[in-house]
């Protein structure tokens, strides 16, 4: 009777660590990537200036608490390729993250808030904006109300704002420009 017992209760640890593995897996692959990367070190502009990062422009951080700089501009391995972005610093990591969070949800995606009424901070919404192409060859510029940024990333001290139709392709460029600091 005891050795029934042991083997009904190995039994059942072992279908319970096979279920817990499997449903620990799939979950892990169906969730987002976290938007937080790092959280050591401390970066400056200089720093993307040295992978390459060109300065498109420089946004006045009024209305955007707790950031000390924002930059505008484009990067990309290919040259010919670039992707845009917005560089928002912060004095540290923790600053990023609690002041800086909602002001990048804001900015990205579908439900971005790209109007001068909507939007908390005023900064750079032109450059957040895209076009939508109406018919073939036709750019409709009074349709300029798409976010131009998928997603962002916290990597340490600053927030990346990140070009991409959807999150995933923006994260990728995000990944991308980021892979230069490794």
């Amino acid at each position: 009777m005891k050795i029934v017992l042991i083997i009904a209760i190995a039994l059942g640890l072992t279908s319970a660590a096979i279920a817990c593995g499997t449903e620990s897996g799939s979950a892990a692959a169906d969730e987002p990537p976290s938007k937080i990367v790092r959280t050591d070190g401390t970066y400056d502009f200089d720093d993307f200036l040295a992978v390459g990062f060109k300065k498109g422009k420089t946004f006045d951080v009024e209305g955007l608490t707790g950031a000390i700089d924002v930059f505008y501009g484009f990067w990309g391995l290919d040259p010919y390729d670039r992707k845009e972005f917005e560089a928002r610093f912060y004095l540290t990591h923790s600053d990023a993250v609690e002041f800086g969070t909602s002001f990048a949800e804001e900015r990205i995606g579908q439900d971005a808030k790209l109007k001068i009424d909507e939007a908390t901070w005023k900064q750079g919404l032109k450059e957040a904006r895209a076009c939508v192409r109406g018919r073939v060859g036709y750019n409709d510029s009074s349709d300029c109300s798409v976010s131009r940024y998928g997603d962002y990333v916290i990597y340490s001290n600053v927030i990346l704002v990140c070009e991409g139709t959807d999150a995933s392709t923006a994260r990728k460029n995000c990944d991308a420009l980021l892979a230069e600091f490794q």
